[in-house]
């Protein structure tokens, strides 16, 4: 087998089905054979393996695949990326510059931050890898003592904004600029530039050649004191706005766990659209709940009740009703349809 008889786009679907089997071994083996047949590491890593889990995302999200099986998934992607790195290790450091890379205080999903940091130092830098969900008081600590050149940080959840907020703060204090990527950001990184980061890129190709330039600083972002009031009054009251919700909206049928953790989903994002003040980010996830197939979850039905609810228990938060009065927010949930 040659590169050239090697297509990008069968071999994720033959991956796929390795994934779809729970076979590390036969996975590793698919992965670690292109590269021997003279596929490059870059193309292997975003075009096979992070397309792949974009596609075990959604088969997650339809209700294909369980939660468990996105877990397996995701277990054997970190293994196949580990094992290319130790097949074809990255050459030293050329002198680009040193850069840290991590998750958001809260974001798990540490597999898109690995793939950057595999791709950074092909491109000839000098990488920290911290993991996952990093807070933002020990990310300070760690550029104090060590002074990268540039920090890349990444999430898939823009209900984490907030955090990464405190990330671009503890950056700007050490001097330090900050890229951001992943969906959290935006579909196009609005919300970056909304909390400050000084870029955005939607995957590792795209932040590698942003990354051959400087960074832009930008002016500081757009978070005022009465959206961060009121972020930060919606985050206190999480319990008690999840526990009310849930009685208006599944009446006498007590605890509900997989219906309690979606609530607390709706609080968090409808909290990070109060942040960076942009309700299409809270009308993005209540379209996507539509989407989803989750026994005992949030359904949509139940969306319209849930915002009319949140209308009556903020009245006290006038940014936050209005966002959830919102054109955008008003006919992703069904509120005020006939």
């Amino acid at each position: 087998m040659t590169a050239a008889a090697v297509a990008p786009a069968a071999l994720r679907a033959d991956y796929l089905d390795r994934l779809a089997a729970s076979d590390e071994q036969g996975a590793v083996a698919l992965a670690l054979g292109a590269l021997d047949a003279g596929l490059d590491v870059e193309t292997v890593l975003l075009d096979v393996v992070a397309e792949a889990q974009r596609e075990v995302g959604e088969r997650w999200a339809a209700g294909a695949w369980t939660v468990v099986q996105e877990h397996i998934a995701t277990h054997i992607s970190e293994r196949v990326v580990a094992a290319v790195s130790r097949h074809r290790p990255a050459g030293r450091p050329s002198g680009v510059g040193r850069i840290a890379v991590a998750c958001l205080d809260g974001e798990w999903h540490a597999l898109p931050a690995r793939l950057l940091a595999e791709v950074l130092a092909r491109h000839g830098w000098d990488v920290t890898f911290l993991g996952s969900s990093v807070p933002a008081a020990q990310l300070a600590v760690h550029l104090h003592e060590t002074g990268p050149d540039v920090v890349a940080v990444s999430s898939s959840l823009p209900s984490r904004l907030p955090a990464a907020r405190r990330m671009v703060e503890a950056c700007r204090a050490s001097g330090i600029p900050i890229l951001a990527g992943g969906a959290a950001f935006g579909p196009c990184g609005e919300w970056a530039t909304a909390v400050g980061a000084d870029g955005w890129a939607p995957d590792a190709r795209a932040a590698a050649a942003l990354l051959e330039g400087p960074l832009p600083r930008p002016e500081d972002g757009r978070v005022d004191d009465a959206s961060r009031e009121e972020q930060a009054l919606l985050h206190t009251r999480r319990p008690e706005l999840v526990a009310g919700l849930a009685a208006r909206l599944r009446p006498g049928a007590g605890p509900d766990e997989q219906l309690a953790d979606d609530l607390g989903h709706l609080v968090d994002f409808l909290a990070a659209a109060v942040y960076v003040d942009d309700p299409g980010l809270l009308a993005r996830f209540l379209r996507w709940v539509g989407t989803v197939a989750v026994p005992g979850g949030l359904t949509r039905e139940e969306l319209r009740d849930a915002v009319e609810d949140l209308v009556e228990r903020l009245a006290d938060s006038p940014r936050t009703v209005a966002l959830l009065r919102s054109e955008p927010v008003q006919e992703a949930s069904g509120t005020g349809a006939a």
